[in-house]
Parts: structure tokens; sequence; C-alpha cells
């Protein structure tokens, strides 16, 4: 059901991760559960739910390790001046009003009000970070992938999503030492950086080396495709191991092999087929499954969450574009183009329920928030480059 209804969206040219999650809405509590709450015991019993979160476990650092391939490091290079200032300010107006909202979020809101600094701290970070695989996908769509303003767009989305995943493996290695009351934070925080500047220079090389060496040996595409999930996953497990999720590593992975140049376009399309096709569905459906969005919908909080997801978004992306040499309708649509949060904002939001750092409330105020502005941002930036030329870099 979700494939289907994500196909459906797909054709009225809307993110397929609305329709994926609506099944898993129409399926779960919210609207199964109510009305046959006996049909939905014996569609989702314990065991199954429990298998369910672990095929979501793993459809995350999949869905990660495919938004790492998106990533294109030169694109930091060549648009350094807009992409410095669009991503800097970008990140640091929402960062602000986000961790504003926390503070005067009522302790109702909060599972432990003991940790409002945390809590403060990831709302902050959910709300800065932006969706490489959305914002992408908007930009191939509207033909602005290979123009300047889309190459600026997409350069300050890479650092915004660096940073975020940073700060949210921080977060998290503190909650970690707080719940359990083992390991340092500045330890953890030390070899996070430490490791993702690894992954991100000789780590590069020696992923390049890995599949040139199986590109000798004319392995095939399914054979590639293996070799990738192999280091997706050793990088998960160390990321793991230093204490923060195993996501955070899986980025770190398609950033390498994405920057490798050695694997070949069909490895590439049949990895985002297992993924879009299997792992994405199965994934955001069980988002839909995790709370109840009728109960738990909070209008007042999901105004407030989407105000700040969208204006204060707007808002650092156009001065970080007008301080960074782009004016009037570019701005604008460097703006508009660092607001989708789609699948990376669920993926946090998920993640920080995991961990039980927010409640069900909040989860699907950022859910509600992540897909309308993955909405909002393609027609948005349509209309603000109306009547600009598109110049290719």
């Amino acid at each position: 059901m979700g494939l289907a209804l994500g196909e459906l969206f797909r054709r009225i040219r809307q993110p397929t991760v609305i329709g994926e999650i609506l099944a898993g809405v129409l399926l779960g509590p919210s609207v199964l559960g109510m009305l046959a709450p006996d049909t939905f015991s014996a569609f989702f019993p314990g065991d199954q739910t429990r298998l369910l979160g672990s095929l979501a476990w793993l459809g995350s650092v999949f869905l990660l390790l495919v938004a790492g391939l998106e990533i294109n490091l030169a694109i930091l290079v060549r648009q350094r001046r807009v992409v410095a200032f669009t991503s800097l300010i970008g990140i640091i107006v929402p960062f602000t009003f986000g961790f504003l909202l926390g503070v005067y979020l009522p302790d109702s809101y909060l599972i432990n009000p003991a940790q409002r600094l945390l809590f403060n701290l990831f709302l902050a970070t959910a709300l800065s970070i932006s969706a490489i695989p959305v914002i992408a996908k908007i930009l191939m769509d509207l033909g602005l992938l290979s123009t300047g303003v889309g190459q600026a767009i997409l350069g300050a989305a890479v650092v915004n999503d660096l940073v975020g995943w940073i700060f949210f493996a921080v977060i998290l290695s503190m909650l970690t030492t707080t719940v359990h009351g083992h390991g340092s934070v500045t330890t953890t925080v030390v070899l996070t950086v430490a490791f993702a500047v690894a992954c991100l220079t000789f780590g590069k090389k020696l992923v390049a080396k890995l599949f040139g060496f199986f590109k000798r040996l004319k392995v095939p595409p399914e054979g590639i495709l293996g070799v990738a999930a192999l280091v997706a996953f050793l990088c998960a497990a160390l990321t793991q191991w230093i204490g923060i999720h195993a996501v955070f590593g899986a980025f770190l992975a398609g950033i390498m092999i994405g920057e490798t140049g050695e694997t070949s376009s069909a490895a590439r399309e049949l990895l985002r087929q297992m993924v879009f096709y299997i792992f994405a569905p199965i994934f955001f459906a069980s988002m839909g499954l995790r709370a109840n969005f009728i109960n738990h919908f909070d209008f007042p909080l999901v105004l407030s969450v989407l105000a700040i997801a969208v204006v204060a978004k707007f808002a650092g992306g156009y001065l970080g574009a007008y301080l960074g040499g782009r004016k009037g309708h570019q701005a604008c649509a460097i703006g508009f183009g660092l607001m989708p949060q789609g699948a990376m904002g669920i993926i946090l939001a998920f993640l920080a329920l995991e961990f039980s750092l927010i409640n069900e409330t909040i989860f699907v105020a950022l859910v509600s928030t992540a897909l309308v502005t993955s909405i909002l941002s393609g027609p948005l930036i349509k209309w603000a480059m109306a009547r600009q030329p598109l110049n290719p870099i």
C-alpha cells in the first residue's frame, strides 16, 4: 500500500514520501486502529511491530547512504562564497528560532523536563536541516540542477546536512551519557569529528581504490552494490561504536562512495531502485504506524513549527544568498530551495522518538512540517525563477 500511494503521489508530481506516510497513517492507530481496533491488532501484533522497527532501522541506513551519494563536494569549492554565506546564515536563523521555541514550550510537551536543553538543541537542529534528495529532485524537475542557482542551493544543503548530522550526533551522545551514565561527551564529539574528517579526506581515496579494484575485475553492478552496502554497514558499525547513531556512518559512506567516481551509473540506479521501491516505503509507512496522527495533532504547535521552518529557513537562506552575491529573485529562489526537510527531517524525528527525546505530539508536528515544506518548495522556486534566465555554470 505504501508503494502504491507513493506512486500515486509521484504521478501528480508530489514527493512520494507523502503517499508512503499516508499509507502508514491509514493502516495505523490513526485510522484503522480507531475504526477497527481488532483488525489493527490482528495485522500488527507485537512481534510484527518489532520486525517493522528492525526493517525501518535498515531502511534509514540505506536512505542515508543514497542521500550521501547525491552530494558532490566539488560544488562547495565551485560556489564557495554563496554556499558559505547561505549555509551559515541558513543554519543560524532557523536554529535560533527553533531553540527559542523549545525554551518557551510548556513542560507538558516534554517527556522529561530535566532534558530541556537537549530537547531545545534537537528542535533547533531539526528545523535547520535540509533534505538533499528532495531538493535534488525538485531542481531536476525544474531544470535548475545545472544552473548557478541550483548548484548554490544544493551546495548549501550539503553543508546544512553535514552540520546538522554532526549536531544531532552530539545530542545523541549527550543523551546516551545522561541516560546510561557512561562514556564522555567530549570523547564522543572528538571521535565523531575525527571520523567525519577522515572519511572526507583519505577515506575517499581508500574507498576509490577498493571500488577501482572491483571495477578492474569487471564485477557486475549487483556486485558493486554489495560492496557499497558493505562499506555503509562498516561505517555504520564504527559510528555506533563511537556512541552515535549508525545512520551518520551510512551518510558519510554515501559521500565517500559518491566521490570515488568508480561506481557505475547502473550500480547507483540499482541501489536507488532498491531503496526507493523496497526500503523507503517500509520506512515511511512505519512512521505512520508509530503515532496517532489524529489524536496527537496539535494545531498551534504544528503552526508554530511550520512557521519557523518556512519563514526562518527562507529568511536565513535569502539573507545568506544576498550577502553571497545573489540578488533579487535568485536570492529568493535559494531561500525557498533550502526549505524542504523531507526524509531527512522525518528521519531525525524518528530517531529522536526512538531515543525518547520527544513525544508523539512533537513527532507528528515535525513530520507534518517536513511534508508541507517539501510540497511548498517547488512551486515557490518556480515562481521566483519565472523571469530569470537559466545560466549554466
